[in-house]
């Protein structure tokens, strides 16, 4: 249940981060890669998520898993990244150290703090994406 709705926390996180909700529509970019499974249950999410939030566009750019390091990487060097993104671990610490990403807002995900984010989880499950006390990620797949 928790990879189901992962999406569409992150989604709604996002948006609630988003200064002023107008009536202006929002585009969130989100970029990830090939994923034939995954693109289903994401594209469903999205829908799901679009029609709760008619002001909100969820653009879901899909590059190839082998070139999404670089192709990130480029976006960010050029200040024009995702606003949401899924890499390899081990090519998102970088991004974390460097505070090029967001701290996870606990209270918009429903969660009073990072112990209760936490203890829904395997433990040690935020270990890799957390710095300074804080998470820097949630889990795309479990």
């Amino acid at each position: 249940m928790k990879k189901v709705w992962c999406l569409a926390v992150l989604l709604f996180l996002l948006v609630s981060s988003v200064s002023g909700l107008s009536a202006k529509k929002t585009v969130i970019n989100y970029w990830t890669h090939t994923d034939d499974n995954r693109t289903r249950i994401e594209n469903r999410y999205i829908a799901e998520f679009e029609k709760m939030n008619p002001n909100v566009e969820i653009k879901r750019v899909v590059n190839e898993a082998s070139k999404m390091g670089d192709i990130v990487l480029t976006a960010f060097a050029a200040n024009n990244g995702p606003d949401i993104f899924n890499l390899p671990i081990e090519q998102e610490y970088g991004y974390i150290y460097n505070q090029r990403v967001a701290a996870v807002d606990y209270q918009s995900l429903g969660y009073k703090n990072l112990a209760a984010l936490q203890a829904d989880y395997a433990p040690n499950t935020f270990e890799p994406v957390t710095m300074n006390k804080k998470i820097y990620g949630l889990p795309l797949e479990l």
